[in-house]
């Protein structure tokens, strides 16, 4: 009797807990929207750092790594060196990055709004589950007395 009776005020609150399935399909909508969305765009990258007119190749980026390797070695204090290694690394970390290029296939605004609709969906359902506010027990015992 119990059992049904925990049933009967789930129905009556128009709450069905199914919080397991909404996560599963929050993460299967975000999964498949990120997919899509990424076969969307096409990713270029040519190695070199491009600041206007003037373009940074890579084997110009090497020279403050090699330096400071150089210093490293050369010194006693290894601060000077460490801090010039470390800003060549830095370098050509940002040059990487900088030189990547997102180009948009051509495809209608409908297949767009679908796959980041999906996106923001599932997000959304995740969310919900994950971060919902769960009532109290006493809270549910004290709302169905009769």
């Amino acid at each position: 009797m119990k059992g049904l009776t925990k049933y009967f005020k789930a129905n009556v609150r128009g709450e069905a807990d199914h919080e397991l399935l909404q996560f599963f399909l929050g993460v299967m909508m975000l999964g498949g929207g990120i997919f899509w969305a990424m076969n969307l765009f096409s990713v270029s990258w040519n190695f070199g750092w491009r600041i206007g007119n003037w373009n940074m190749t890579a084997g110009v980026m090497l020279f403050p790594l090699l330096i400071g390797i150089f210093l490293m070695f050369l010194m006693e204090k290894k601060t000077v060196g460490g801090i010039v290694t470390a800003l060549g690394v830095v370098v050509i970390i940002i040059a990487m990055i900088n030189s990547v290029h997102f180009t948009a296939k051509s495809d209608s605004m409908y297949v767009y709004v679908l796959a980041f609709g999906l996106i923001f969906a599932g997000a959304g359902l995740v969310a919900k589950v994950l971060f919902q506010k769960k009532p109290s027990r006493k809270d549910d015992d004290d709302q169905f007395k009769l």
